[in-house]
């Protein structure tokens, strides 16, 4: 019976597994069908397909959307949809953070309409590719390419076109603005595109959401909240009527930001969660970015340090992925540029020297800023941590003269102490009562500020707590988990750390005072303490508790 069950599950698995092929085959047939039908050319049902593959069908099935944009190429019959086939497969692959391979398609695309008239799309592909080398902040090659859009512009005869075409290049202006902090200026040239729009009649809500959400993103840098949320919230309103995307994913997380900055985090809570979902199926990588680098705002406002941990740890793993990617594009153009430099040396050798220079300069930049900010952002979680410990640490609450002249001599036979667990091997030692007795005599010691004496010695601490410095030190290292040495450099750094924090006044000292508060006898030796407890050295420490202070 059990080898017949197993046989039917075998057979059922098979025709399973057929079926699929079969209506796999089947939509494809039908897809082929209804894209040969369009190269007729039905120019409305082609564009409803190329805006559903891309804004719908790739943020669920990326690969089904590039399949798709394949397909169109293929079954495309003239220069202008074969261009328009390359571009959406350029456009999706620009998500991906695939630089090089959207270059490449661009370029084709480009290549092809190159002897014809075609001056709309020939502009889209400039425009195009001036995003791209925005991207990878090539800013020299990305305003050549603006400025080889409006050269195109102005050769298209149809008015309406002239007018949609500046809509998209106003656009990429504003995002280049932006990029350069302009905000002022990005808005302007935002308005010119809805402007530009207008006068072509051109009514597509995604394109006027995502002005929308350009202008939310201007004054949320600007810090006019409330206008960013008004046009966030007329950005949602018209996404709301559209299947998610990207744009709605970038919208919530621009509304969630204005939140955060507001010290709300009730309100940024569903809108970070829901961007966040969003970003998690979507393949952009830039918007994973983004999203990731708010929900580590959130995260740092709530004191959530494991989750905000864990969105640091994303954000670096995407950010890695971007930085790869562009790099890896930047190498190729570098062994592009150096085989060139071959054939060509007699004629341009200085100047390509002078290019790959150059290139080879910005991969180091690339691969330094990632370095750099990865240690950043690491140091940033640390200093965070130990300042949440901090936190919760008591200051020195006992007076120094009572507790010399009274507290080391006192009867410790009976004293009212907490249960700590004994090893079994102290036992041959001491008795667990006399480490008990230590114990607590250590955590007196501890609320003094005795350990940041110069002359604190283990003998000095062992009459302290009435016993030898044999005992102390295996009590020390037992139950602190450090040499002595260790353990009173420990209390003198947190010591400091506590003044630090609760004591602004304390910003202001230097180093060398630092040190000779908390019982160092030199500034180099306080230095190593200090980085051995925390990992970051004082100046760092120091300069984090500054820039936090006056924000």
């Amino acid at each position: 019976m059990l080898t017949l069950k197993v046989q039917q599950q075998y057979m059922m698995t098979i025709k399973l597994k057929c079926w699929k092929i079969i209506v796999f085959r089947l939509v494809f047939l039908f897809t082929n069908f209804l894209i040969n039908s369009l190269n007729g050319q039905n120019a409305e049902a082609y564009n409803q397909i190329y805006t559903r593959t891309y804004l719908e069908i790739s943020q669920k099935d990326f690969p089904k959307a590039l399949k798709i944009a394949d397909s169109l190429y293929n079954t495309s019959e003239t220069p202008r949809y074969k261009a328009k086939s390359l571009m959406l497969s350029a456009s999706l692959l620009q998500q991906s953070g695939e630089f090089k391979d959207a270059i490449d398609y661009a370029l084709k695309a480009e290549k092809i309409l190159e002897d014809t008239d075609d001056n709309v799309w020939k502009a889209k592909i400039s425009g195009f590719l001036a995003t791209q080398y925005r991207h990878l902040k090539l800013f020299d090659q990305s305003k050549k390419y603006i400025e080889e859009t409006s050269e195109t512009i102005k050769k298209i005869d149809d008015l309406r076109l002239v007018n949609q075409t500046n809509g998209f290049l106003m656009q990429e202006k504003a995002y280049y603005e932006n990029e350069h902090k302009n905000y002022r200026q990005s808005i302007k040239y935002i308005n010119d595109a809805s402007s530009y729009f207008k006068l072509s009649g051109q009514d597509n809500p995604f394109l006027s959401a995502n002005n929308e959400q350009l202008l939310g993103l201007n004054y949320y840098y600007l810090k006019d909240y409330s206008k960013a949320m008004d046009y966030y919230e007329q950005a949602l309103d018209k996404l709301n009527h559209m299947s998610d995307n990207f744009l709605k994913a970038l919208v919530l997380n621009g509304m969630a930001q204005i939140y955060i900055a507001q010290k709300n985090p009730e309100k940024a809570k569903p809108l970070i969660d829901q961007a966040q979902k969003m970003a998690e199926e979507s393949p952009y990588l830039s918007l994973k970015n983004e999203i990731y680098e708010s929900s580590q705002q959130y995260y740092a406002l709530t004191k959530d340090i494991e989750k905000l941990n864990q969105a640091k740890k994303k954000q670096d793993s995407v950010s890695e992925k971007i930085s790869n990617k562009a790099s890896a594009y930047i190498n190729d153009s570098y062994t592009r540029l150096k085989k060139d430099n071959e054939l060509n040396k007699k004629q341009s050798g200085w100047k390509n020297v002078i290019i790959m220079s150059v290139l080879l300069i910005l991969i180091i930049i690339i691969v330094y800023f990632v370095i750099y900010r990865k240690r950043q952002k690491e140091k940033f979680a640390k200093i965070q941590q130990i300042l949440e410990e901090i936190e919760q640490t008591k200051p020195a609450s006992l007076p120094e003269t009572e507790i010399t002249q009274n507290l080391a001599y006192e009867d410790v036979s009976e004293p009212n102490i907490v249960n700590y667990d004994t090893e079994p091997e102290s036992q041959a030692l001491m008795t667990p009562a006399t480490e008990k007795k230590i114990l607590s005599k250590l955590d007196k010691f501890e609320q003094t500020t005795l350990f940041t004496r110069n002359n604190v010695s283990l003998p000095y601490v062992a009459a302290y707590c009435s016993t030898n410095t044999k005992y102390l030190s295996y009590v020390v290292n037992t139950y602190k988990k450090k040499d002595f040495k260790n353990y009173i450099n420990e209390l003198r750094v947190r010591h400091i750390i506590y003044k630090l924090k609760n004591d602004s006044q304390y910003h202001k000292y230097k180093i060398s005072s630092l040190a000779e508060e908390a019982g160092f006898s030199s500034q180099s030796k306080f230095a190593a303490a200090f980085r051995k407890v925390t990992t970051v050295s004082p100046s760092e420490f120091l300069e984090h508790l500054r820039s936090q202070h006056l924000n």
